[in-house]
């Protein structure tokens, strides 16, 4: 059995995906959660699961000190923006808080590798293509913000311990059995398969997002917690290099189901602050770990079809 790496939010959208990914190649994987996304631990014989939350310090204590992990993957937070600007204290309290009793735990047991999901929400807006250590981070909303702080409390412990530290900074991560109400599970929720066509409500619909399928995600935390440790601070985009707007995803989704799909704005779905465009450049990260992306936005979206209505994958 290789080494132990500890993966917070293990039960979760992404998580689930990484945990299993870890066993397949021979990782004894530690799973923190509290499991409110309402997805199940994974169940294998090389996971151990642990129904617990970030901000109790005394809980994540014990289970650091007890497994002493060669890595730890940090996933757990709140990432759903409306719920991060409504419930704001939640928010902060969750992202803030609980990295930061993470960090402290880490520091006290001399855990000193770190793989820190964050995202590209923290460039600034101004700047058509996201770049690592080239474009300015300006957060806009509370969730950006949390995530730019998480930033920075890591970027400190990093000065303290001298760890090796991945910050991974997701853009769009889709695929299918998404807990949250993003923008792909929001879609498909108003379509109904057996109709043969369909009239959907949407708020912003000409911002554009860089989308990057859940699998191609999990893969590369996956690399940056099992490379060999190597002291220092790296930032990585999370991304596919592509970008389309919210009217071409529905454009797409209508092609593959085979009807015709009309938007209507509804104005309780309109975003008072929301970016145009977030497109990041991925090709640090590729090249630092000598891999690619391997869903087009067609392949991620026929795969979340097939799962979500059991079609044939080709369609």
């Amino acid at each position: 059995m290789k080494q132990t790496i500890l993966v917070t939010g293990g039960a979760g959208f992404i998580g689930s995906r990484l945990v299993q990914k870890l066993s397949k190649n021979g990782f004894q994987v530690v799973v923190i959660d509290n499991l409110t996304s309402n997805l199940p631990f994974v169940q294998l014989p090389n996971v151990v699961n642990y129904n617990v939350d970030v901000r109790d310090f005394a809980a994540l204590d014990e289970i650091i000190g007890e497994c002493q992990p060669y890595c730890i993957v940090h996933l757990a937070a709140i990432h759903h923006v409306p719920t991060c600007e409504i419930e704001r204290n939640y928010a902060l309290d969750v992202n803030v808080i609980g990295t930061e009793n993470l960090l402290l735990a880490m520091e006290k047991h001399r855990i000193s590798k770190l793989v820190f999901a964050s995202t590209g929400a923290v460039y600034s807006p101004d700047y058509p293509i996201l770049n690592e250590g080239e474009t300015p981070v300006d957060p806009f909303d509370n969730y950006s913000l949390s995530k730019f702080t998480n930033e920075k409390q890591i970027r400190f412990f990093q000065q303290r311990t001298t760890a090796d530290v991945c910050i991974a900074r997701l853009f769009n991560t889709i695929g299918a059995n998404d807990p949250n109400a993003h923008l792909i599970p929001d879609i498909l929720r108003q379509i109904d398969p057996e109709e043969p066509i369909a009239s959907i409500k949407l708020g912003n619909i000409k911002s554009r997002r860089d989308y990057i399928h859940v699998e191609d995600t999990a893969n590369l935390l996956m690399l940056m917690a099992i490379s060999a440790p190597k002291k220092g601070l790296k930032v990585f985009n999370v991304c596919s290099s592509v970008e389309y707007s919210v009217e071409e995803i529905v454009q797409k989704i209508g092609v593959l189901m085979n009807k015709p799909i009309t938007i209507d704005i509804d104005p309780e779905k309109v975003r008072k602050y929301d970016r145009i465009s977030q497109f990041g450049n991925n090709q640090k990260v590729l090249s630092e770990f000598n891999t690619q992306i391997f869903f087009t936005i067609e392949d991620a979206l026929k795969d979340i079809l097939a799962k979500m209505y059991d079609l044939p994958v080709g369609l």
